[in-house]
């Protein structure tokens, strides 16, 4: 995630990184298990961004942009990244759906081995995986309840 956010950074592309690595961020140590990494990325951005993960050697698997997120992989990485529109914020394509609340991407800077990596507050990481839920129609899925609770262990309310 850091060469990531290295990557993204010196493009000059704007980012937040969500899910549990993000939670992972936020609490200083290791949650569980991830089977991706998952980045919001500014439209404006998201062109860029695609461009980084292919100068790092990562191919796209599906999806797309315009259908609201896309993935690529290389190897055993698999890189997550959905644009966003910022004002107000929202997603776009099949996400368009999402409701999303006014404060979603307020900007929460995280040092790690001298990256900064830009994620969301933990209040918006809570209120993500419920939007989510709530999208889909679906309880939250174990892995999210698994990052609730490490908000809530690390001091967060989540």
């Amino acid at each position: 995630m850091i060469p990531l956010a290295r990557a993204f950074n010196e493009a000059r592309v704007k980012t937040w990184l969500i899910g549990g690595q993000a939670v992972e961020l936020l609490c200083g140590g290791a949650v569980r298990a991830h089977d991706d990494i998952d980045f919001l990325v500014r439209a404006g951005d998201a062109g860029r961004a695609l461009q980084v993960l292919q100068d790092l050697g990562l191919t796209q698997v599906h999806g797309s942009l315009e259908a609201g997120n896309v993935f690529y992989r290389r190897a055993d990485l698999l890189v997550d990244v959905v644009p966003v529109l910022e004002q107000p914020p929202r997603c776009v394509g099949d996400l368009a759906g999402l409701t999303l609340p006014t404060a979603f991407l307020t900007d929460t800077p995280v040092v790690r081995d001298g990256v900064s990596v830009n994620t969301l507050t933990p209040d918006m990481h809570a209120a993500l995986k419920g939007v989510v839920s709530a999208f889909y129609g679906a309880p939250m899925r174990e892995k999210d309840l698994v990052d609730l609770a490490a908000l809530r262990r690390c001091g967060f309310d989540g």
